[in-house]
């Protein structure tokens, strides 16, 4: 099935068409009797989405809707609602109260499923994102969230005639806030390049003489990576037509808007103060999931990271360093890898304890960290032991490299916690060198590890605060 859609409307023979109408596109669908029934199977059945009728009471319909799409809820259900001659006010209130949007009765069924498509996708993304973060939350791979900052939204109007725009930022500004609005032309708004300044929103001004291009550029907005994630509003914009009354060729280009990546369509007559309404309510559902990606990829981040030292853990670095050799055969450049071991660390823990070694840690891998080149990879692979892979390095380089760590630990002592002092602190290190032949078999991971950790145990077994060289072709 395509989703589980519950529905209500006042007419049983309006319920049972489009009861039908759903179920032929292979949705799943549920009749209420009422609007209290209604609630009542929400609750119970937790729908995807909800088709609720506005005719046979707006003031319950807009409580209904006001209940189900509230952020307090568990699980928040979108509402399409569907009124006969819906007023620009009626229009405001429903968004207001959480409507993703008013379907004028009798609808077009292209535009009907069109609108479905849309809200599912949006809710849909929106739902897969926090079960993400709550499973993040729940294997502890998320930290608290930061204190809310209050930014301010960056709109763009986008229209061919710069003065249709202008027109319209002049209009808007006093309805918008604490928002940006910047003009932009089509070339323009496709030119952004930087993630970071692309508008929380684009409003693409209509035409229909050139309606192919407004579709392409929705089209190349959602294709980009910088506005990949920007909300795009359309405004078709005819005094002339009236929302109630749409005709089978302004529906057609609505639902092609939506099926290319519209956010929201404003048609029809209408307030500014709807446009206005409905551009705050996709900023704010941007700014939702872009809070929900940006904890995302601080878990992933966390997980992939030493929670003491701040560098990769074992589980990142090794299908990382199973790339690094393979990428060093693919372009036949040498790679080195490094296996680092603290000396006489336990009596570090003994004779001062575990925080004196944590810290001690804590600065080993700091000295590492910036002694290396933004390319190499360092990773604490547990307890006093590190790794370090140094692609493009050739074994003289490696060795050289191998030295200058060593003596930078050796040479300056590490200040213990609490002001006790200071302590010297040395490393071994074992290197391994991979010369690419271009036809040999890539070793495996496990095994050029290995033969770096054999040269680090010949390094201590020498006298420890050693370099033990070990090259093999790989």
């Amino acid at each position: 099935m395509a989703g589980t859609i519950l529905i209500y409307d006042g007419i049983a023979a309006n319920r049972i068409i489009l009861r039908c109408k759903l179920s032929s596109a292979c949705y799943d669908v549920v009749q209420a009797e009422s609007y209290e029934d209604l609630v009542l199977k929400a609750m119970a059945r937790a729908p995807d989405l909800v088709i609720c009728d506005l005719d046979q009471s707006s003031k319950h319909a807009l409580a209904l809707c006001r209940k189900l799409s509230s952020a307090a809820a568990a699980h928040p259900v979108p509402v399409l609602l569907l009124a006969t001659t819906p007023s620009p006010a009626l229009r405001i209130a429903a968004v207001q109260a959480g409507a993703w949007n008013v379907m004028p009765k009798p609808f077009h069924d292209d535009l009907l499923f069109a609108w479905l498509r849309q809200i599912l996708r949006q809710s849909h993304r929106l739902a897969e994102s926090r079960i993400r973060q709550t499973s993040a939350d729940d294997m502890c791979l998320s930290e608290a969230p930061a204190p809310y900052a209050v930014t301010r939204n960056c709109i763009a109007l986008v229209a061919e005639a710069p003065d249709c725009a202008e027109a319209w930022k002049n209009r808007l500004a006093p309805r918008i806030g604490a928002t940006a609005l910047h003009t932009l032309s089509p070339d323009q708004a496709l030119s952004r390049s930087d993630h970071d300044t692309a508008p929380d929103a684009f409003v693409i001004f209509a035409s229909k003489h050139d309606w192919q291009r407004t579709l392409r550029l929705i089209s190349e907005l959602h294709s980009r990576i910088a506005t990949q994630h920007s909300r795009v509003i359309l405004v078709m914009n005819d005094a002339s037509k009236d929302t109630s009354c749409l005709d089978a060729d302004t529906a057609t280009r609505v639902a092609m808007a939506l099926d290319l990546g519209a956010h929201d369509v404003v048609h029809g007559q209408f307030h500014l103060s709807e446009l206005a309404l409905r551009l705050e309510t996709q900023t704010a559902r941007k700014r939702i999931t872009d809070n929900l990606r940006r904890a995302l990829q601080n878990s992933l981040e966390l997980a992939s990271r030493d929670p003491l030292t701040g560098l990769y853990n074992r589980r990142y670095a090794m299908p990382r360093l199973d790339r690094m050799l393979h990428l060093s055969r693919d372009n036949r450049q040498p790679l080195a890898l490094m296996a680092l071991d603290l000396d006489r660390f336990k009596s570090v823990n003994d004779t001062h304890g575990h925080a004196a070694g944590d810290a001690v840690l804590v600065e080993v891998a700091r000295r590492l960290a910036e002694a290396l080149r933004p390319r190499d990879l360092l990773a604490r692979s547990g307890g006093e032991e590190f790794w370090i892979a140094l692609p493009n390095t050739d074994p003289d380089t490696a060795a050289a490299t191998a030295q200058s760590l060593r003596q930078l630990i050796r040479s300056n002592p590490i200040t213990l916690p609490d002001r006790r002092g200071l302590i010297r602190v040395t490393i071994s290190i074992g290197v391994s060198a991979h010369h690419p032949s271009g036809t040999a078999d890539v070793p495996s991971i496990e095994h050029a590890l290995a033969r770096a950790d054999t040269a680090l145990y010949a390094a201590k077994a020498n006298g420890r605060d050693k370099v033990n060289f070990a090259s093999c072709a790989a």
